[in-house]
C-alpha cells in the first residue's frame, strides 16, 4: 500500500509495462458505427456468437506470459520462505493468544480491499464501471495486492496483471487507464491519510517525535502531494500549440489520450477515488484496535490512528522490500516503543498482523493462480486446430 513515494521519480516505467501488456482490445467488443460516445468515450459493443473469446490467448504474447510465470515462481518461493523463517512455536504462542480473535482479525480485512475496490472503481468511467461487477473489482484487488505483497517488485506487479484479470469486460485501453488512475488516487490517498496523522500527532508531544520533526512531516506530506500533482501536469497537459510538455509514442500516448479524457470528463469521480483509497488507509486503525484488544494492549483511538500512520509513512520507505520480511515486526516495535507502550507488546503486534498479511497474501496469490490457469486453458480452447499436412503423392 505503499507507492506514493515512486511518484517523486514519475510513472514513465508504469505507464510503458502497462501499456506493453493486454493492448490488444478486448475480443468481446466492437467498434460502435454510431460514431463515438457519451464525453468522446469510444463506444463499444458486445459480439456474440461461436467467436466468442477467439483472440483472448493471443492478447497475451511471449513477454507476458514470461512475466506471469516468473511472478507465480517468485511469489510461491516467498511465501515459503516467510512460513520457513517464522519460529513455529513463536507463531503458535502469539496464535494462542490471540486466539478466536482471528476470526474477527482475519475477515476486517475484507473491508479495506472493499474500500480500495471503490476508488478504482470510480477510477472508471461512468459507463465502463457499469460493465463490470463489483465482485470482480474486489476479487482482483486482493489477486492485485497478493502479487506485490509477495513478488519483489516495488509493488508494480500487482498493477500490471490487474489489466488482464479484466480482460472480457472492457476494451484494453480503459482497463490499463484505469490501472494508472487508480495508482496517482490511491498516491494521494495515502498522502492525504498522512497529512491528516501528523496533523493529529503535532499537539500530542511525543518523546521520540518533536514537533520539529513532525513539522517536516507534515511539509513532506505536502511536498508529496505536489509532486503528484506535477506528474499528472506533466503527463496531461498541454502546450499553447496543442503538443504535450512531455513527449510520449506509441501505445503509452494512447494510454495518456485515455487517461486525459477520464480526468477533464470526471473530476469528480477522481476526488471519490482518492477519498475511498485515503478511507482504506484508516481501515488500518481500526484493525489496530481490534489486535491489541485480543492482545491485551491498551489502547485508545487516537494512539491507534498514531500507530496507523507511522506504519503507512514507515512501509512507504521499505516499500522495496518483498512481504515487509522482517520490517514489520521491526518496525511496529520501534512503534510502539515510541508512543511509551512495551516493546515486547509491539512484536507480537507485528507479528499477528504479519500472519493477517501472510493470509491475505496467499489467498490472493492463488486467485491470481487460478485466474491465469483459466484463461490459458480458455486460450487453448478456442485455437483452431492444425492443418493436416498433404499426403505424399505416390511416384
Amino acid at each position: 500500500m505503499a507507492g506514493f513515494r515512486r511518484l517523486a521519480f514519475g510513472l514513465r516505467p508504469e505507464l510503458r509495462a502497462l501499456a506493453r501488456t493486454n493492448v490488444r482490445p478486448s475480443p468481446r467488443r466492437t467498434p460502435d458505427p454510431g460514431g463515438p460516445g457519451r464525453n468522446g468515450f469510444p463506444r463499444t459493443s458486445r459480439t456474440r456468437g461461436p467467436g466468442r473469446g477467439q483472440d483472448l490467448g493471443r492478447g497475451i504474447g511471449p513477454p507476458m506470459k514470461i512475466f506471469e510465470r516468473i511472478v507465480t515462481v517468485l511469489g510461491f518461493i516467498t511465501l515459503a520462505i516467510l512460513l520457513w523463517k517464522f519460529d513455529a512455536a513463536v507463531v503458535w504462542a502469539q496464535v494462542s493468544k490471540v486466539g478466536w480473535g482471528f476470526l474477527i482479525i482475519l475477515p476486517m480485512q475484507l473491508c479495506d480491499h472493499v474500500l480500495n475496490a471503490v476508488g478504482w472503481r470510480y477510477a472508471f468511467s461512468a459507463s465502463d464501471a457499469s460493465r463490470i461487477p463489483f465482485r470482480q473489482l474486489v476479487r482482483i484487488r486482493v489477486a492485485g495486492d497478493g502479487v506485490n505483497y509477495l513478488t519483489p517488485s516495488g509493488t508494480i506487479a500487482g498493477e500490471i496483471i490487474r489489466p488482464g484479470m479484466l480482460a472480457d469486460h472492457i476494451p484494453a485501453e480503459a482497463r490499463n487507464s484505469s490501472v494508472v488512475v487508480a495508482k496517482f488516487a490511491q498516491a494521494l490517498g495515502q498522502a492525504f491519510f498522512a497529512l491528516a496523522g501528523m496533523l493529529v500527532l503535532l499537539p500530542l508531544r511525543l518523546g521520540f517525535l518533536p514537533g520539529r520533526q513532525i513539522i517536516n512531516g507534515l511539509a513532506g506530506a505536502l511536498l508529496l502531494m505536489l509532486v503528484a500533482a506535477a506528474s499528472l501536469s506533466a503527463l496531461l497537459v498541454r502546450r499553447r500549440d496543442g503538443s504535450y510538455w512531455l513527449r510520449l509514442s506509441g501505445t503509452v500516448a494512447s494510454l495518456r489520450e485515455q487517461m486525459g479524457r477520464y480526468l477533464r470528463c470526471y473530476p469528480g469521480r477522481f476526488a471519490l477515488s482518492a477519498f475511498f483509497f485515503m478511507l482504506g488507509f484508516a481501515w488500518g486503525a481500526w484493525e489496530v484496535l481490534v489486535i491489541c484488544f485480543f492482545l491485551g494492549v491498551p489502547m485508545d483511538p487516537i494512539t491507534a490512528l498514531s500507530v496507523e500512520v507511522l506504519s503507512v509513512v514507515l512501509d512507504s520507505l521499505l516499500f522495496m522490500v518483498p512481504a515487509k520480511v522482517g520490517t514489520q515486526e521491526a518496525g511496529k516495535t520501534a512503534i510502539f516503543a515510541g508512543l511509551g507502550l512495551p516493546a515486547g507488546q509491539g512484536l507480537a503486534f507485528g507479528l499477528v498482523r504479519h500472519i493477517r498479511e501472510l493470509v491475505w497474501a496467499g489467498t490472493g496469490f492463488l486467485i491470481y493462480a487460478w485466474d491465469r490457469r483459466r484463461r490459458a486453458a480458455r486460450a487453448s480452447a478456442v485455437l483452431p486446430p492444425l492443418p493436416a499436412e498433404p499426403a505424399a503423392r505416390a511416384d
